[in-house]
């Protein structure tokens, strides 16, 4: 059974890099054929905001891929990271990286700039019968509106586009040993439960430094945040921001079948939750807001990667415009008047 486990594991995986690698090659004339060949029929699509829930193949092309490539009609999609496995007894394959292309016209509303855009990505499949069946997709739209020129959020870390692993092995394509897959899961498990351990007062509380490769880590978080190295830039630039501007949270119960999935493979690992956590609204300065009050749910995807017993990288996606809606900011208007300012200041 487990060596059966494996292959389907790899076979996924490869259905998946074969499934980007045809996307690429028809672009805008034949995509629809390929989601076709890959998909199942009523494939069930989320996307970070501002898209809402999509079902089947005409609307996943219509609603996403066609606007795609007419904004960026020389895409190439670039994964980094790319890891699957079972979870609950079911399929999935993950994976992180960018779609690469020209900025031609506008997209939901980002104004083109004509420069090679870096759109940040991290996908989950779930994959039955050689058909994906369901489909989450993040995409950093706030780094996407910062490269066409307009920065909405004061970010504490450095902005950048984040890089591929260290090692430039993050493509798992084929079997790998599952015991130490379940050993980067278990470092992660416990270093998510350090973190529940926060006493409201010291950062030591939670113990950290058991887990991470405290000098040299890489942080790599969504625009709005940025990129931290070492575990005291970490704890600076986003921590114990996020702590102070959301003291009361935790994770969410689950009510729905695919809102959660985690899995370790090698050494890599991912955990994912659509959404994932809450919390309440509470501190100030947190991407430079005053306090709300409000309570909020988080859409997050973090990839890890693991050397020595210790986490030395951390990708991080967060459904940034999502939070943002829900604390009464709608960053689409607020680019739309950034936007109208430039274009007066032109005249």
């Amino acid at each position: 059974m487990i060596a059966k486990s494996k292959n389907i594991t790899t076979s996924n995986k490869n259905l998946i890099i074969s499934f980007f690698k045809e996307i690429i090659e028809t672009k805008t004339f034949d995509v629809k054929s390929v989601l076709e060949r890959y998909c199942d029929e009523n494939i069930k699509v989320n996307i970070t905001s501002p898209f809402e829930e999509i079902n089947g193949i005409e609307s996943f092309y219509n609603e996403f891929w066609k606007p795609l490539f007419s904004s960026f009609p020389d895409t190439e999609i670039q994964p980094y990271i790319l890891i699957g496995g079972d979870y609950e007894e079911r399929s999935y394959v993950s994976c992180t990286g960018n779609f690469v292309g020209t900025f031609k016209e506008d997209w939901l509303g980002i104004p083109a700039s004509n420069q090679p855009t870096w759109l940040r990505y991290t996908v989950l499949f779930r994959i039955e019968n050689n058909k994906i069946i369901k489909t989450s997709y993040f995409f950093d739209m706030l780094d996407v509106i910062r490269q066409a020129g307009f920065n909405l959020f004061p970010n504490r870390a450095i902005e950048l586009v984040p890089p591929s692993p260290m090692t430039n092995d993050g493509i798992l394509s084929q079997n790998t040993d599952s015991v130490e897959g379940q050993e980067t899961l278990n470092l992660i498990n416990n270093m998510l439960d350090g973190l529940s351990s926060y006493d409201g007062k010291s950062k030591d509380s939670m113990g950290q430094e058991r887990f991470w490769d405290t000098k040299n880590m890489m942080w790599y978080g969504p625009s709005g945040i940025g990129t931290t190295r070492g575990l005291k830039g970490f704890q600076k630039n986003h921590q114990m921001p996020f702590l102070k501007a959301f003291p009361t949270r935790g994770m969410l119960p689950k009510t729905q079948e695919d809102q959660f999935c985690q899995l370790g493979d090698g050494n890599y690992a991912f955990d994912f939750g659509f959404p994932l956590m809450y919390g309440t609204h509470l501190g100030d300065d947190w991407l430079g807001l005053s306090a709300t009050g409000k309570k909020v749910t988080m859409r997050v995807l973090d990839f890890w990667r693991k050397k020595d017993g210790k986490l030395k990288e951390n990708w991080v996606m967060i459904d940034m415009v999502d939070i943002l809606s829900q604390l009464g900011i709608d960053v689409f208007e607020l680019l739309k008047t950034e936007v109208q300012k430039r274009n007066n200041n032109l005249c």
